[in-house]
């Protein structure tokens, strides 16, 4: 009688084993189908997000490639058209060599600080993206470049840009004044904080604009394609924990 009551115990126990094995084995099976869903869903997520990117980089960059090089150019022959009447003539001095100053300081800045918006669909456009790996990098750049040109172009039209043009044209119009006379000295403070002015009112602001819609489309930040799941299933000594990628 004993014996039949062992056997029944170790059956009826064998019995709960082989469900909670079947048991964990469902659940990995559907932890393993979920995680190729929510993969194949990061993927295409990504795909979308750095089309997206791309095309309003592309769609910004001519205009940003123009103001950039327009004004490259012309604080560049601004810069040595008055360095040359500085040089070959003492007239109004002061006036040509605080002007070649002014627009030779608005050229480095255009070029120590080049406004990224005019290549960055060529940049980004040159990252491969073959594989979800570079896929994922390829959107960390993106997002990035994203931001680095809506800070520009936000910083470019901020009230320290306008103060940066007033203080500069009072500066320079202070040294003029004081070596060629009050006129020179004003018509250079007013000539300085119109081309400044000008300057920063014509700046593409696009950037701003892509930053803003990007956000508002894709509300929740990108974690990353999964790479591996937890699960946790009960044991006949407790639970099981484990992992599987």
């Amino acid at each position: 009688m004993m014996q039949y009551f062992t056997r029944c115990v170790i059956s009826f126990f064998g019995k709960i084993n082989a469900g909670i094995l079947i048991f964990m084995l469902f659940l990995a099976g559907n932890f393993a189908s979920a995680q190729e869903a929510e993969f194949k869903t990061s993927q295409s997520d990504v795909g979308e997000r750095i089309d997206f990117i791309q095309s309003t980089f592309d769609k910004g960059q001519n205009s940003a490639k123009l103001w950039s090089y327009t004004w490259m150019a012309i604080n560049g022959a601004a810069t040595g058209l008055q360095t040359y009447q500085a040089i070959s003539s003492r007239h109004n001095r002061a006036s040509n060599v605080v002007g070649a100053s002014e627009s030779f300081l608005g050229l480095a800045v255009l070029i120590v600080d080049p406004f990224h918006a005019r290549s960055s669909g060529s940049d980004l456009r040159e990252i491969p993206g073959g594989t979800p790996e570079e896929q994922k990098n390829k959107l960390d750049k993106a997002e990035k470049w994203l931001e680095r040109n809506y800070k520009q172009e936000e910083l470019g039209r901020s009230w320290l840009s306008h103060v940066g043009v007033l203080a500069a044209s009072i500066i320079g119009a202070g040294i003029v004044w004081h070596y060629n006379g009050s006129k020179n000295g004003i018509i250079n403070g007013l000539s300085n904080v119109v081309g400044g002015e000008a300057l920063i009112w014509t700046q593409p602001t696009r950037g701003i604009k892509d930053y803003n819609d990007y956000h508002s489309e894709y509300r929740d930040t990108y974690g990353g394609i999964p790479e591996k799941k937890y699960f946790i299933a009960p044991s006949p000594n407790g639970f099981v924990v484990g992992v599987y990628f």
